[in-house]
């Protein structure tokens, strides 16, 4: 069974190390993320020191919180706001659900309706871009699912059906465009390996940019109270 979360205060802990979460699980490595929030969650097998593996790693960790912390403030001065194509907009309540990128407002009804409303629009948005990318590559799309994903931005089946997180729609639209091409490059090599990203690189050469760029949007989303709202709707 995992153990509880220690207090920032446990003398177990070492110095300076606040928001610890210990995993136990019957895994064959340790392994130490820091998430979006700062804290730091550690899964190891059962019995392993985790002191010891802390005060190894703790100038790794402290990087980490610094480059999560620095992303971080591309959200400063836009608490209230939703994060959508890779920009802010207000929120204003009104008769009906809609974007006006003009004027940089998102209006809506109730949560509940904003997230349906959502989930129609990055549909429509990645049918396009889905159909554009697969004649591209000779690959056969299956379906379209929008769904809410807790770790991972979109999923490929072996039988071409592609299934996207709602978050997807908080990205520029070229990241959308890589995301459908790293999904799609699946139904061409099933893993990451060299040969795999030697295929994206042939459809989107600036992959590695992309890749980075998905972090960052993934902090940011994170850190955004009103997509924390939908998430609960």
């Amino acid at each position: 069974m995992p153990s509880s979360p220690p207090s920032p205060d446990d003398p177990a802990l070492p110095e300076g190390v606040a928001g610890l979460e210990v995993r136990e699980r019957e895994v064959r490595h340790a392994t130490i993320r820091v998430l979006p929030s700062g804290k730091v969650r550690v899964t190891v097998p059962p019995g392993t020191p985790v002191q010891s593996l802390i005060e190894r790693n703790s100038a790794w960790i402290e990087r980490k919180r610094e480059e999560i912390e620095e992303i971080s403030r591309g959200g400063t001065g836009q608490e209230g706001r939703i994060l959508l194509g890779g920009k802010f907009f207000r929120l204003e309540t009104g008769p009906s659900c809609g974007i006006l990128k003009g004027e940089g407002v998102v209006s809506y009804t109730t949560p509940r309706d904003l997230k349906l409303f959502l989930k129609k629009e990055l549909r429509e948005d990645l049918l396009t871009r889905l159909e554009a990318q697969a004649v591209r590559m000779h690959v056969r799309v299956a379906g379209l699912t929008v769904r809410e994903q807790r770790s991972r931005w979109a999923s490929c089946s072996p039988g071409g059906r592609i299934s996207v997180n709602l978050r997807v729609l908080a990205l520029p639209p070229d990241i959308r465009d890589y995301l459908v091409v790293h999904e799609l490059s699946h139904l061409l090599e099933p893993n990451h390996s060299r040969r795999y990203w030697k295929r994206v690189g042939e459809f989107f050469p600036d992959y590695r940019f992309a890749e980075e760029e998905l972090k960052k949007y993934w902090i940011l989303i994170e850190r955004d109270g009103i997509w924390e709202v939908l998430k609960r709707v």
